[in-house]
């Protein structure tokens, strides 16, 4: 629910995210309207929506000024109410934060910066809706908040594009029919339509115009613009002469703009004119007017020159490349030559405005430049406006909410996506040189991302290769770490429909694509996939938990022929809810792929006939090496399934069948299916409850396989008999590596067990268990103290106390192998506590010490010291919530002071007085390798320098 979160309470700040077009203004403006018909939102005793783009709005410096009315009688009271009450029970509601300036969004002085933060009005309720092209100022002000509610407008539903084409169409049935069957040869039309505005152009192209449909964003808008100016020559009936080709417009265009510059260039208009006449473009008394007449300035003379012109160009296209050619004979024009030539190239790519006339192309050419430099001054709202530009239905008027005294109309563009297009228009007829200038300033700014899109679709990037290289360098810094700046790169490449810019692009170096908890729409997904078919390099794409549909998949699945899964060699979607329809294609894809090797399904809500469609593709294909089925539900029928395939199955080597509520009868043909691959090194069968049976079935198969490296049983709940089969399996194994056994029943005698394991096994490298009993700890330690290959041992959440401490010391003395040891939530005593730091003093391999949540006091804390400064091999000692106090933290730091290999410290609930804060932040303390400390509210990062400079360089960071 919109302004409250699960358990009731009230949110402060609330998000409304969306892109261009999706309806974000739309929901504000429905929601102030709801709640004054008493529909929603009545827990509020007031709403306010104010548009952002509103020049009063912009200009307010206080909530008496934002909250602005002619009647002060009205607005005094509610100014002193909403001051008294702090804002509480008052939902404000700022529609389109990213049309502020960066100064207005951010700035100390910005009313709407203080509001958003709380530092105005705290008790209020804002909500804010703005592109993602803002987000990363918004979420810089929201952080200071609580109770933060973030919102994502993702537009139409399936089922409400075929609701608004009903209505669209509802007198038609005939046209509804071709439309319908219009948009389902062509998906990536109706991926488009998931955003509400270009549904509606959509739908009005097709009623308006036959032809070749728009594959772009560009060829959109380039259509609708077409559109609404052919309306307008319609409406005021003016239309291109018959026999004048449109291109011709665009020539009269080109020189029309250059008129003054011509004027002013020409120093010799006799010898032109001479020229001019020889070539048949001037009759004999403009000649003779231009070389005779003693009475007239040369700016004159040059004026009657380009007048006739202009005159034979009307009538004769071919004659501006006539007077192009003579232009180029005067050296002294050759400025003027290339910039009329630049647009001319230009201006040939613009043809897609048709039968338009050279008047309604040059009103074109003005308002396209008013939208440029509004785009420049992040301006939206315009003034004194020609009332001959106004009518090409470009622009509207904005409404007065109050009469004033003013006599000035303001107008907006009917979409600030419309500006933008027009704004990447006017620039695409700049000079090259200009061209290059606006892309090299646009590239990294959020708020150009739309133009810069348009700029793409409009000159290919073809009149700009020297961009091509700045767009290359900002896709490689970004490195996934901006996933929205990383999706509109996809969206430039993609509105260029050049698949040699993609190529050169991306290049041939394996590519990363890396998307979580971001809402990816259909078309976004078309887009990604052509940009990943028509690039000569493999991918590996993540799209963790993006909310993406079922017609968003299938767009991925499908564009350029399925081309696109043929280029992906790992492919994540987990927790994203795959149906029945988006399972099928992708057994269908897996079956025939041959490029696929890691498939990460984890929490997608497969039911068991899709699952089964999926296992049908493993079993068939011959390259995938990964299959991560985690957290979906696995019967018995589907379980057989997929012990069948892995019978058949020659390529896989890690299965991930975690938390899948496997049945015992299901988990045995699992196994089954296990003990025969040759391929499998990796089985996670965590989350399911193995019985005895079941376990005896895991222990025979590990008896005979001979390829598995990790088996992972965490909180499989095995019983003392089931655990002493599988042990006995893990015995006689020559390959197991890693065996995870944590929250399994083990008693003394099965402990005993794993013990004599452990003494007699040469292969085992990780062991992770829970659940020991004292006495059968201290066999585990007998084991692992004779063994020679165990490297990491995870004791964590174990009770160990004096006694087997003592022996967990003995062993880490005698133990010449492991590396890792974590000992996490042990109620280790101090007695035991200072034995085991003893061990690790001594042994000479140990790299990893996790010790988090026991208690050290400080007695036992200077021990610690004591062995940090004789310990030459330790890289990562943990000691999160551990209670260190003042004295004994000190003793701590000494040792690391001496330390010359440790290079993460934790230190994170330990009590810091301001002299051992001190001593961390004033580099009194002496380190070589150490990199990071975290310490309760610090975090001091610690920069590696040479032995003669020992520094600390403190970055503190609030939070921890």
């Amino acid at each position: 629910m919109i302004g409250r979160f699960e358990d009731g309470t009230l949110a402060r700040c609330i998000i409304v995210q969306g892109i261009p077009g999706v309806g974000k203004s739309t929901l504000a403006w429905q929601l102030g309207r709801r709640w004054g018909k008493k529909e929603i939102l009545q827990h509020f005793q007031l709403v306010i929506v104010l548009r952002l783009r509103d020049e009063r709005v912009q200009k307010a410096h206080t909530i008496s000024e934002l909250l602005y009315h002619p009647n002060k009688v009205i607005q005094q009271p509610v100014v002193e109410w909403m001051g008294s009450t702090l804002g509480e029970d008052v939902l404000l509601i700022l529609d389109g934060y990213d049309e502020l300036s960066s100064e207005l969004q951010i700035g100390d002085q910005s009313i709407f910066a203080r509001i958003i933060n709380g530092k105005e009005l705290p008790k209020l309720t804002v909500l804010v809706t703005s592109r993602p092209s803002a987000n990363r100022n918004l979420y810089q002000l929201c952080r200071i908040r609580a109770k933060c509610q973030y919102i994502e407008v993702v537009g139409f539903s399936k089922k409400k594009i075929r609701e608004y084409v009903e209505l669209a169409f509802e007198h038609n049935l005939q046209l509804k029919e071709s439309f319908n069957l219009y948009i389902n040869h062509r998906p990536h039309i109706r991926s488009m339509m998931y955003v509400p505005i270009n549904c509606a152009i959509v739908v009005e192209l097709f009623r308006e115009h036959k032809g070749k449909p728009p594959q772009t964003l560009t060829e959109v808008y380039t259509a609708l613009t077409n559109t609404l100016l052919q309306r307008h020559e319609q409406k005021t009936k003016e239309k291109t002469p018959v026999g004048m080709p449109h291109t011709v417009s665009h020539e009269l265009l080109v020189l029309k703009k250059h008129y003054s510059d011509l004027v002013g260039t020409i120093q010799d208009p006799a010898g032109l004119a001479g020229s001019l006449y020889s070539r048949g473009m001037i009759c004999q008394s403009v000649r003779d007017k231009v070389q005779e007449r003693v009475d007239l300035t040369i700016k004159e003379k040059a004026r009657v020159l380009i007048n006739a012109v202009e005159a034979q160009v009307t009538t004769d296209p071919s004659m501006f490349q006539v007077f192009m050619e003579v232009l180029k004979e005067e050296p002294s024009l050759s400025t003027i030559v290339e910039r009329m030539s630049n647009s001319t190239v230009t201006s040939s790519k613009m043809t897609c405005f048709e039968g338009l006339s050279s008047t309604t192309l040059s009103q074109l050419q003005s308002v396209a430049k008013l939208a440029y430099q509004g785009t420049l001054n992040d301006q939206l709202i315009f003034h004194d406006v020609q009332d001959s530009i106004e009518s090409l239905g470009l622009l509207q008027k904005v409404p007065q909410v109050f009469s004033t005294s003013s006599p000035i109309a303001s107008y907006n563009f009917i979409h600030k996506t419309l500006q933008e297009f027009l704004t990447a228009w006017y620039v695409s007829s700049l000079p090259t040189s200009e061209q290059r200038v606006f892309m090299n300033d646009s590239l990294t700014k959020p708020n150009m991302a739309m133009t810069v899109r348009f700029m793409a679709g409009l000159t290919k990037f073809q009149t700009t290769s020297e961009n091509m290289d700045a767009l290359a360098d900002l896709v490689i810094s970004l490195e996934n770490t901006d996933q929205q700046r990383l999706i509109e790169c996809l969206h430039w490449m993609f509105e260029t429909q050049n698949p040699t810019f993609i190529q050169r692009l991306m290049g041939y170096k394996e590519q990363t694509f890396e998307c979580s908890e971001t809402v990816l729409n259909p078309f976004d997904l078309h887009v990604f996939g052509y940009c990943i078919a028509n690039s000569f390099t493999l991918w590996s794409v993540k799209l963790f938990a993006c909310d993406l549909t079922n017609e968003g998949m299938r767009m991925l699945f499908l564009v350029e022929d399925g081309k696109a899964f043929d280029h992906i060699t790992s492919f994540n979607l987990s927790y994203n809810t795959i149906t029945a329809s988006v399972a099928s294609l992708l057994g269908m894809m897996l079956k025939e792929n041959n490029t696929l090797k890691v498939l990460g399904l984890e929490g997608c809500e497969l039911q068991p006939e899709e699952l089964e469609e999926v296992i049908k593709g493993v079993q068939v294909n011959t390259k995938l090496e990964t299959l991560d089925l985690k957290n979906n539900t696995i019967d018995n029928k589907r379980a057989s399934c997929l012990g069948m395939m892995l019978k058949e199955n020659n390529t896989l080597k890690v299965l991930n069948l975690g938390g899948c509520g496997l049945q015992p009868e299901g988990l045995e043909e699992v196994i089954k299916g296990v003990q025969v691959n040759t391929m499998l090194e990796t089985v996670d069968l965590s989350g399911n409850t193995i019985d005895n049976k079941t376990a005896s079935c895991l222990g025979m198969m590990l008896k005979e396989n001979n390829t598995l490296k990790k088996l992972d049983l965490d909180g499989c709940g095995l019983q003392p008999e089931g655990l002493e089969e599988v042990i006995k399996g893990v015995q006689v194994n020559t390959k197991l590596e890693t065996l995870v056994l944590s929250w399994s029943t083990i008693d003394n005698e099965t402990a005993s067990c794993l013990g004599m394991m452990l003494k007699e096994n040469n292969t085992l490298k990780e062991l992770n268990f829970k659940g020991l009993q004292p006495e059968g700890l201290e066999e585990v330690m007998k084991g692992v103290q004779v063994n020679t290959k165990l490297e990491t041992l995870d004791l964590s959440h174990n009770t160990i106390d004096n006694k087997r401490a003592l022996c967990l010391g003995m062993m880490l003395n005698e133990n010449n192998t492991l590396k890792e040891l974590y000992l996490e939530e042990c109620e280790l005593q101090p007695e035991g506590l200072e034995e085991v730091i003893k061990g690790v003093q001594v042994n000479t391999k140990l790299e990893t010490l996790v010790l988090s949540y026991n208690t050290i006091d400080n007695k036992r804390a200077s021990c610690l010291g004591m062995m940090l400064k004789e310990n030459n091999t330790l890289k990562v000692l943990d000691l999160d919530g551990c209670g260190l106090q003042p004295e004994g933290l000190e003793e701590v730091i000494k040792g690391v002071q001496v330390n010359t290999k440790l290079e993460t410290l934790v230190l994170s609930w330990s009590t810091i007085d301001n002299k051992r804060a001190s001593c961390l932040e004033t580099r009194q303390v002496v380190v070589i390798v150490l990199r990071l400390v975290i310490v309760e509210e610090y975090q001091v990062r610690l920069k590696k320098t040479p032995k003669s400079k020992h520094k600390v360089v403190p970055r503190l960071i609030a939070g921890y």
